[in-house]
């Protein structure tokens, strides 16, 4: 398969995605109607936007060099730390909760993407978390993932 042809296959799957997106809003309950369908729609019409955009920049310059395709992996050790740090987040934050196991990945994934200054991490750490406990776990009631540990 040609890069042309795959890049074209990725852009014709995110518009997909975004339709199908939009589409499935209309089998919620009437109950969730106006929040929840309101979000997905947002996100499909903000992917099928994204998706046009993507086209159109890929026919101003369709076969650019291959150290502009990405940039992804300008810093291998940094892309896979971080993704191997998600996997072990994900997975902590049934056995740990929320709270705990963001403690522990946001300080580590700082460290890991170039951060040096102690006293920056663990400033952005604590406010990170004290906002969302703050906006989401008191004002707007959301509950997040408890940690089985402990129970």
């Amino acid at each position: 398969m040609s890069k042309r042809l795959s890049k074209l296959m990725i852009i014709g799957a995110h518009f997909l995605l975004a339709v199908l997106l939009f589409l499935s809003t209309a089998r919620y309950p009437e109950c969730v109607q106006s929040s929840t369908a309101t979000y997905v729609r947002f996100i499909g019409l903000t992917l099928a936007i994204l998706s046009v955009i993507q086209f159109l920049l890929w026919l101003k310059d369709p076969d650019r060099s291959l150290r502009e395709k990405l940039g992804i992996i300008v810093n291998a050790r940094g892309f896979w730390g971080l993704l191997i740090l998600l996997l072990c987040y994900a997975a902590a934050l049934g056995m740990l909760g929320f709270y705990i196991s963001s403690a522990l990945f946001l300080p580590v994934t700082m460290y890991l993407l170039g951060a040096r200054n102690i006293a920056a991490i663990g400033g952005t750490s604590v406010s990170v978390l004290l906002f969302v406990y703050l906006v989401f776990g008191k004002i707007l009631g959301v509950l997040m993932p408890e940690a089985l540990l402990f129970n």
